[in-house]
């Protein structure tokens, strides 16, 4: 008897293909897994892309490699369990769960998943991340609780830095901060 329902990670893999095969891009099929399946951000990028733990964490692992985050080779490389763990940071419990991931590694996952950094991150980030995170995100609040980004027409704004990620390729640093 074939079985009645197939399996949720055999019709994510089969929406992922149809979305893709439509010309939808990573970015769409991301934000459709976090509807339909309930995903945290950075795991619905994962999957958008369609990889495991394990690929995931070597391809992490890879770019970081490759972009000379480490030029002596002694990059410590992402793993399957521990890239579990900053995906389900901060948990949907009332006490924070996970590992918080670091604006670094955020600009690593944003680098390796070929998004924004701010594409990782979703409300129940912004409410538990350090607030020196969110300065070297770029998406500071003011102590009046409005942030920085949204500027009304016509006002000048601070300089603030900027996280950036530039592809090893292009003979770029892979992060930098501006001015």
């Amino acid at each position: 008897m074939p079985y009645a329902r197939t399996s949720e990670r055999a019709e994510r893999r089969a929406l992922q293909e149809k979305m893709r095969a439509r010309g939808l891009s990573h970015r769409q099929i991301a934000f459709e897994f976090g509807r339909r399946y309930g995903m945290r951000p950075r795991a619905a990028w994962r999957h958008a892309h369609g990889w495991s733990l394990k690929q995931a964490a070597h391809r992490i692992t890879a770019y970081a490699t490759q972009a000379g985050v480490d030029p002596d080779g002694n990059t410590v490389a992402m793993t399957g369990p521990h890239l579990c763990e900053v995906e389900a940071w901060p948990g949907y419990g009332t006490k924070p769960s996970g590992r918080r991931p670091t604006p670094y590694l955020l600009t690593l996952l944003a680098a390796a998943y070929d998004c924004a950094t701010a594409d990782l991150l979703d409300l129940a980030d912004y409410e538990h991340i350090r607030p020196a995170d969110l300065i070297i995100l770029g998406r500071a609040a003011d102590p009046d609780g409005q942030d920085r980004e949204r500027t009304p027409p016509g006002a000048q704004t601070r300089p603030r830095p900027v996280a950036q990620v530039a592809g090893p390729s292009r003979g770029e640093p892979v992060i930098s901060l501006l001015p």
